[in-house]
């Protein structure tokens, strides 16, 4: 008999090398709480993240719900969709609110999961804006590779307004790839008279910051300098050529934002 998806999503969990422990059982210190997690793990680093699976549409209202009640135990959260509930790849057009608002929160994409005759497989959903406003063009990243988890506050103006901690699951070679193909993307949309517009090389700028596009300055050069500190070549724990590579990233995307804001 196959294994529930919440297990095998779990065992996925448990075979990333940061991880201390995945499981199904809530935090006994946690007590009266309304949104009950369908995976709990921590990491050797001690952060705590909460994975729930949205096997049918959510309410606007209790994602926030949410990610309050997770961020006051200082616990980030993800959330993992049935696919089949999200657009379809080269999906053009509006989502719908509580889609937009995990876009927003996952800073232009949305993890989902799907089951067929060849088992479990993770997807990134990536969601680009076009340049009609409100419409977004859809593609699919299959074979997800699960290998890392972070939990980080970010400050959110618009949609799911507030400041919470936040989980992510792709890692930082994974997002340089993704950023190639939103690249080679955009020459498709070129080609195919489905071109983004004006907007969407800024927008890519925010992504490549890790924050929420439209942010403010404050919170584009804090962004700036936190991600500078990691990846500067001289400093970083990450492999030499990667972390060249992701910091001359952080400082163009930093850049651009500066000169299309008109900020000094």
């Amino acid at each position: 008999m196959p294994q529930p998806i919440s297990e095998q999503i779990r065992q996925r969990f448990r075979q990333i090398q940061d991880v201390k422990l995945a499981s199904a059982r809530p935090d006994p210190a946690l007590t009266a709480r309304s949104h009950e997690p369908d995976i709990v793990v921590e990491t050797w680093m001690n952060s705590r993240l909460h994975i729930y699976l949205l096997a049918k549409a959510p309410k606007p209202r209790q994602l926030k719900s949410i990610l309050k009640q997770n961020t006051s135990g200082g616990i980030g959260t993800l959330f993992l969709v049935d696919a089949a509930l999200l657009p379809g790849d080269g999906f053009c057009g509006r989502l719908r609110d509580w889609q937009d608002d995990l876009r927003v929160m996952t800073l232009g994409a949305i993890y989902a999961y799907s089951q067929d005759k060849e088992g479990l497989r993770l997807v990134q959903i990536n969601l680009d804006e076009t340049n009609q406003r409100g419409e977004f063009v859809v593609w699919h990243s299959g074979n997800f590779p699960c290998d890392a988890v972070f939990v980080r506050r970010r400050d959110y103006q618009t949609n799911i307004r507030g400041s919470w901690f936040v989980g992510d699951i792709a890692s930082s070679q994974f997002k340089r790839r993704i950023s190639e193909e939103r690249a080679r993307q955009r020459f498709h949309y070129r080609t195919q008279g489905k071109q983004p517009g004006d907007s969407e090389p800024i927008n890519a700028a925010y992504l490549a910051l890790e924050i929420e596009v439209g942010a403010g300055q404050a919170a584009v050069k804090e962004a700036f300098r936190k991600l500078a500190r990691e990846y500067h070549p001289d400093v970083s724990a990450h492999d030499k050529h990667e972390a060249e590579q992701r910091f001359k990233e952080v400082k163009r995307a930093y850049d651009r934002i500066r000169m299309h804001r008109r900020w000094r």
